[in-house]
């Protein structure tokens, strides 16, 4: 090769290495070159955990191969995104894709790691439940107590959900189960131990008696409540959390604890009471004045004030107080205003925040509140959430809204996903506000507004539908399971 051959093919090496080092060096520290403007800029990241996990990914309608971060929580990460807004689509055969506009910021990650996809169909688990009005799931998670009717008289059925077997079968003679309106239902007490059963039959025209009656399996006999307590006005009976054997109910304005087994032992904990709720260690009750006040579970120590006001002049009792804590409380009204008492890090605060509202249900860590009217479902947040998607407390969402009423409306085991169902069809809608809220429909029914409850510990959804012009009680798995290690492992 002549001497200037070699110099031009040296220099043209030369000029090559200068263009591609800083080339590789910058896309090896996350810089891309953006063509619009013509510029490297740090490029953005969107990383991401879904169940299921093996899935498909689209940027802009194109595949996308994601790099996978970590084995055992299975997240993935999409580099090198110039920053701007992306198209970002997860889906997986057999299920329903899940997509939003994502912004890629320089230099960050835009973090989803609540991603769930629903199958086109599930496959139904049917139970030997013909005629099931209403259930009501063990603590255990084991036994399903289950209502229907007979010739008019309430019929009560244990069914053992893991042989499909009914294990008990409890009749109540001219007895009636309580109205939905009363929000009474049957309640298990914490060591599957009891039964207590809300009743009510008539006496004349327009005039009723209400009751319970506590199942005890070990002794397997029915225990009147009104007759070992000698009340006559019974109603809200909530077992004790911790001490077995013990129930919590009301008569009239008087708030008592009984012990089932030995009834002797009964403690008037205040009287004057509008509503009352339960904690782990505290018991939590209203007055006609509408103040808050909480004693320890056996009610014999001196009551403790927690509020020393109501936030506005109002004629309507407290219904329902609905207690995380000490710092953070829900009331309904009777007229079913909505109220929360909080104390977070900006400040103690009591305020209104809805009107016609059915219920509500804090989140496991506190840090939300979710609450409901026949039509809307809304979240509170009360604390700051710094993972993404990023919450400030005081920051009210609404998550949906429906003409046709809404029903059976619950956390789902994330708190970032709602359970609810609306006409027919039981949905699951997510509460990441970035972009559009996916929401999916997890059973197309028979029924109009079937009873629905998600049992988080066994990760099944558990409805009533029509089978044969009858109702029977179906469940689904739901979400799917995670392999680790060739071993299937709850969410």
């Amino acid at each position: 090769m002549k001497d200037w051959k070699r110099e031009v093919f040296f220099w043209t090496l030369v000029v090559l290495f200068l263009i591609t080092a800083p080339v590789i060096i910058l896309n090896a520290k996350g810089y891309r070159f953006d063509t619009n403007r013509g510029v490297f800029v740090h490029s953005g990241t969107i990383t991401f955990k879904s169940n299921p996990q093996t899935v498909d990914i689209k940027i802009n309608n194109e595949p996308f191969e994601a790099r996978r971060l970590n084995i055992i929580n299975n997240s993935y990460s999409l580099s090198g995104l110039i920053p701007g807004e992306y198209n970002f689509e997860i889906s997986a055969h057999d299920f329903r894709p899940w997509s939003k506009n994502v912004k890629v910021h320089s230099g960050v990650a835009s973090e989803f790691w609540n991603i769930l996809l629903v199958r086109n169909n599930y496959e139904k688990t049917d139970f030997n439940t013909v005629g099931i009005e209403k259930f009501f799931i063990s603590p255990k998670n084991n036994l399903l107590a289950y209502i229907t009717t007979k010739e008019n008289d309430l019929l009560v059925k244990v069914l053992n959900l893991e042989n499909n077997e009914i294990e008990k079968e409890l009749d109540f003679l001219e007895w009636q189960f309580l109205e939905e309106q009363k929000k009474e239902n049957i309640e298990w007490s914490p060591n599957n131990a009891f039964l207590s059963i809300p009743v009510k039959r008539k006496i004349q025209l327009d005039e009723y008696e209400y009751n319970y009656f506590i199942y005890d399996f070990k002794a397997e006999n029915k225990i009147n409540l009104a007759e070992i307590s000698s009340k006559k006005n019974i109603h809200d009976a909530r077992w004790d959390p911790k001490e077995n054997n013990h129930l919590f109910f009301m008569d009239g304005s008087d708030l008592f604890r009984i012990n089932i087994k030995n009834p002797q032992e009964i403690v008037r904990i205040s009287s004057d009471v509008s509503s009352y709720n339960l904690s782990e260690t505290y018991i939590y009750y209203a007055n006609d004045s509408s103040l808050i006040f909480k004693k320890s579970l056996t009610g014999e120590d001196a009551p403790i004030q927690i509020t020393s006001s109501f936030p506005q002049s109002q004629n309507s009792k407290i219904a329902t107080i609905v207690a995380y804590d000490d710092l953070r409380i829900a009331l309904i009204l009777e007229n079913k205003d909505f109220y929360l008492r909080n104390s977070g890090e900006r400040g103690d605060y009591f305020r209104k925040l809805g009107e016609n509202i059915e219920e509500s249900h804090f989140s496991s860590d506190g840090k939300k509140i979710l609450f409901w009217s026949s039509n809307e479902i809304y979240v509170y947040f009360l604390r700051d959430q710094l993972s993404q998607p990023v919450r400030q407390e005081n920051e009210i969402q609404n998550i949906t809204r429906y003409s046709e009423p809404i029903k059976n409306v619950q956390w789902f085991s994330d708190y970032e996903h709602i359970i609810f169902n609306s006409g027919k069809f039981i949905k699951i809608i997510e509460i990441d506000p970035r972009d559009q809220l996916n929401c999916m429909d997890l059973v197309n029914t028979q029924n109009q507004n079937p009873f629905v409850i998600y049992n988080n510990l066994l990760e099944k959804l558990y409805f009533i539908d029509n089978k044969n012009d009858t109702s029977s009680l179906y469940s689904i798995n739901f979400p799917e399971k995670n392999i680790i290690f060739g071993v299937e492992v709850n969410n």
